[in-house]
């Protein structure tokens, strides 16, 4: 797209010389050249400070608010910055990526998982641009869209939410005309105040949708109060033939075989293997062979003699069982557990409950950090070896004693927690 076309589409004009638009950005700090700036403000930041710095940087124009007053040249004026990104993303994917097949991908747990998995086969077979890292919402998904080259045969886009109406918004701008559904499982109740409320929050998924996947059990149990595609197509974990490994799961198919180190990972490729069948493409297994998705995500690490499997990007009931079961208990790993966030209300009642399926895994050597992760110790104490810090730095000077002689040592926590911080130590 031109500025000039840019200008017109959101009832503005061009102030300066007319340029092709290479590709878009709200981060001054990683412009290219070319690129288009869109100026958005937030609660600690305000875009139009770092114009000039987008425009040295090879911007061939900036999208600014009317009451920008600064005498620059490659300049849009408009009303709301964020409201142009979403309307030059509408006008995008229906002008330019409308022969694009746009798949969606929802759900409480695994998006991106599934996202990079999905990625991985496609590529091979496809000209497919996918949602970088985790942009899954109201400025992630017009970005993804506007950055999507015309050519592309696929495009695989992220779709998140924690408040109600967001999977709609975002839908409404990408209209995908396939969707997954990865699960519905407990996540941001704080807000979604009960699982059935997030049932129907993220089957908005399928607005558009002529094609859907999802969870066999999820299609069952929601029926009733779910949106539904013109089609579904159910995947279900149990029609294929799996076994669990010291860490993690064995997927075998053919006479072959794939090793995942989490068991939720084995339902995103469940899922994924489903897709593939409806796009006849065959044996995409081979390509989710040695698979890492994005960083925290069971990522693992070998740092002084231990094994860090670092899975501390995110964390809530659903992923956290999934972590607990995907390990084989020994006394040589040591769990250190954070708060599971935006749990509400129903906060109490989730960590009690992970205590006691810790217990019943047999799991042993704990170490809570946190508030809300004081229930889970209270279930445990006295009956595993478990240990209790409110806060990271108390809990830092405990590691690096306590850590010796353990070979694995697991971190899961939601992302607030920034858990991550605990490898720092591991280093010392």
């Amino acid at each position: 797209m031109k500025l000039s076309e840019i200008a017109e589409i959101l009832n503005s004009k061009l102030i300066g010389n007319d340029n092709e638009v290479k590709g878009f950005s709200t981060d001054s700090r990683t412009i290219k050249e070319g690129d288009l700036f869109i100026a958005l403000k937030g609660e600690r930041f305000n875009g139009e400070d770092f114009v000039e710095d987008a425009l040295n940087k090879g911007a061939v124009g900036c999208i600014v608010s009317q009451n920008f007053n600064k005498n620059l040249s490659q300049i849009i004026k408009v009303k709301e910055p964020l409201n142009a990104l979403i309307e030059m993303a509408k006008f995008y994917r229906d002008n330019y990526l409308n022969k694009t097949k746009i798949i969606a991908i929802g759900g409480a747990v695994g998006k991106t998982t599934t996202k990079e998995m999905l990625f991985k086969v496609f590529s091979n077979f496809y000209k497919t641009y996918k949602s970088p890292k985790s942009y899954n919402n109201h400025i992630g998904v017009p970005l993804t869209i506007l950055n999507t080259p015309k050519e592309a045969e696929f495009l695989i886009l992220e779709i998140g939410t924690n408040h109600i109406g967001e999977v709609e918004f975002l839908v409404n701008i990408a209209k995908p005309k396939y969707s997954i559904l990865t699960n519905i499982e407990v996540e941001h109740i704080e807000f979604f105040k009960s699982l059935e409320n997030i049932a129907i929050e993220e089957s908005n998924i399928f607005k558009f949708s002529d094609v859907g996947f999802m969870r066999k059990e999820d299609y069952f149990k929601f029926y009733e109060i779910i949106k539904k595609p013109k089609e579904i197509i159910t995947f279900d974990i149990n029609d294929y033939k799996y076994e669990f490994l010291e860490v993690g799961v064995k997927l075998i198919l053919n006479g072959d075989y794939v090793e995942f180190p989490n068991y939720g990972w084995l339902e995103n490729a469940v899922c994924v293997l489903k897709v593939c069948e409806f796009f006849n493409i065959k044996e995409p297994y081979k390509f989710l062979k040695n698979f890492k998705s994005e960083s925290m995500r069971m990522e693992i690490l070998k740092i002084n003699g231990f094994e860090i499997i670092n899975d501390a990007y995110n964390s809530n009931p659903y992923s956290l069982r999934a972590l607990l079961y995907s390990i084989r208990p020994s006394k040589e790993n040591l769990f250190i557990i954070g708060d599971m966030l935006e749990l509400g209300e129903f906060s109490e009642f989730y960590h009690k409950q992970i205590g006691k399926y810790i217990l019943q895994l047999g799991h042993d050597n704990f170490i809570f950090v946190g508030n809300f992760v004081k229930w889970t110790y209270d279930e445990l104490k006295r009956k595993i070896n478990c240990y209790y810090f409110d806060n990271k730095k108390e809990a830092f000077e405990f590691l690096k004693i306590y850590s010796k002689g353990f070979k694995r040592i697991i971190l899961k926590a939601s992302r607030g927690m920034k858990f991550e911080e605990f490898i720092d130590t591991l280093y010392v």
